[in-house]
């Protein structure tokens, strides 16, 4: 692929520079925000070699073009120049034609997206390290008492405890505020002093009774506070002169935040995130094999429409609270499934480009990318998309009749890791090995034997 062809090919048919507001890309998609989504040439984009589809979605204009997609991404900004990135806070333009564009339910899961794909990565690493961790101590290639395990544990441990500090600033970032405040305000969560005054009743803040939590690992809170945050600055710098504020609108909003978030927003909110928990449990536990058959089968639906970042947090929540959590053991085999898919179109079909198109999906499946699979395969042949909605159900069927849970975040083969039970392997691994084998080489062997294209009856053209 020619990374700046494409770039270049991509930015004059969305209408060029004149057309783009700004541009951000996540895992697999370059998002533009256009002043007129009518003037781009979504059926041209579509035939680029290394566009794998456009999607519209929440006032973005998306080019999917998979693991590639920070090389595209650089080649678009040199084209379009640094001002089209967003970073800068003239960003009154975007907010004007974009924000019509969006409802708020498009608007919560747009922020859900940007605050939460840049820690999915990291999130990832550590959970693979807890699994190594466990391997190594249960094979006792190392003991809990060693140094080689001191360091590696703090390493895997860290992220989650200090959850909230990267949350908050991942948030801050997205919301166009200051993303050290959000920052400190999750710092402060966590705080050592803080956490060892939970159980005092009897603390309070002027006058007013606090309600301490533990927060490590936490969610919500400070996404709320980052939210806080971006209102707060904006009418603080509209206030204050502009020669204090440098100083003043970052102590004043780490003030009004951060005693809010202690006082109201921390325990609201974790009490509402917990009654959410609880109702999304209660209907997992009224069939386990049900519910793992439909989220197995249909989760990477809603990721073709955006819409499972709507969910995610929840699982995430439930994992960093508890440390283990049974719906990410079933997300895991949706992506199984995808493997499965891409293998078996490996394997079956003799068009050249088909398997390279195959070949490249594999790979990003392996590694818990799927949007390469999605569109490049699954939504060209339905067929193939069926079979992956079949063997990914059947694999979560098996997780939830299991009871199995992950101990760890991440995606592809990486989450066979996620199912070792840090005090040693247990059902939740050989669940996650079945469900394995069924979603992948079931779903590979479906496509191997039935094709991925309806066979034409005698006579049809």
């Amino acid at each position: 692929m020619n990374h700046h062809e494409l770039a270049q090919q991509i930015v004059d048919r969305v209408g060029g520079p004149t057309n783009v507001i700004k541009v951000i890309h996540c895992i697999t998609r370059l998002r533009f925000f256009l002043k007129d989504e009518t003037i781009a040439d979504t059926e041209a984009i579509n035939e680029l070699k290394g566009v794998m589809s456009v999607v519209k979605s929440g006032g973005q204009y998306q080019v999917v073009i998979g693991s590639q997609v920070g090389a595209v991404y650089s080649e678009v900004i040199e084209i379009l120049g640094e001002k089209f990135t967003g970073e800068e806070t003239s960003a009154k333009e975007e907010v004007q034609v974009t924000e019509k564009k969006k409802n708020v339910f498009n608007r919560f899961l747009e922020t859900l997206t940007g605050t939460i794909t840049p820690v999915i990565g990291p999130l990832a690493a550590a959970g693979i390290l807890k699994g190594i961790l466990a391997l190594l101590t249960i094979f006792k290639l190392i003991t809990a008492e060693s140094g080689a395990y001191l360091l590696l544990n703090a390493l895997a441990d860290a992220l989650f405890y200090f959850f909230p500090i990267l949350l908050g600033f991942s948030a801050g970032k997205k919301l166009k505020t200051k993303p050290y405040i959000p920052a400190i305000i999750g710092a402060a969560l966590v705080h050592p002093t803080v956490v060892a005054q939970i159980a005092n009743v009897d603390l309070d803040f002027f006058g007013i009774p606090v309600v301490l939590m533990n927060y490590a690992s936490s969610v919500f809170p400070v996404l709320v506070a980052a939210w806080l945050c971006s209102y707060v600055e904006k009418w603080l710098n509209k206030k204050l002169p502009s020669a204090t504020q440098l100083i003043l609108t970052p102590l004043f909003t780490m003030i009004v935040v951060g005693v809010l978030t202690f006082l109201l927003i921390g325990p609201v909110i974790t009490f509402l995130s917990g009654q959410l928990a609880t109702v999304v449990f209660w209907i997992y536990n009224l069939s386990p094999m049900i519910t793992g058959f439909i989220l197995g089968g249909f989760w990477q639906i809603l990721v073709i429409f955006g819409l499972h970042w709507g969910m995610l947090p929840i699982s995430i929540g439930n994992f960093m609270a508890n440390g283990h959590d049974p719906l990410l053991a079933i997300l895991a085999v949706s992506i199984f499934c995808q493997l499965g898919a891409a293998l078996g179109m490996l394997i079956k079909t003799k068009d050249p480009i088909q398997k390279e198109i195959a070949a490249g999906a594999t790979i990003s499946a392996m590694f818990g990318v799927t949007e390469p699979t999605l569109y490049g395969i699954c939504l060209k042949f339905k067929r193939v998309l069926w079979f992956s909605i079949l063997g990914g159900g059947i694999g979560g069927a098996i997780m939830g009749a299991m009871n199995a849970e992950a101990y760890g975040v991440a995606g592809g083969v990486f989450s066979l890791f996620g199912g070792i039970n840090p005090a040693g392997i247990d059902h939740s691994f050989y669940a996650m090995l079945i469900s394995f084998v069924v979603a992948v080489f079931g779903t590979a062997a479906l496509v191997f034997i039935f094709g991925y294209e309806k066979r034409k009856k005698k006579g049809e053209m």
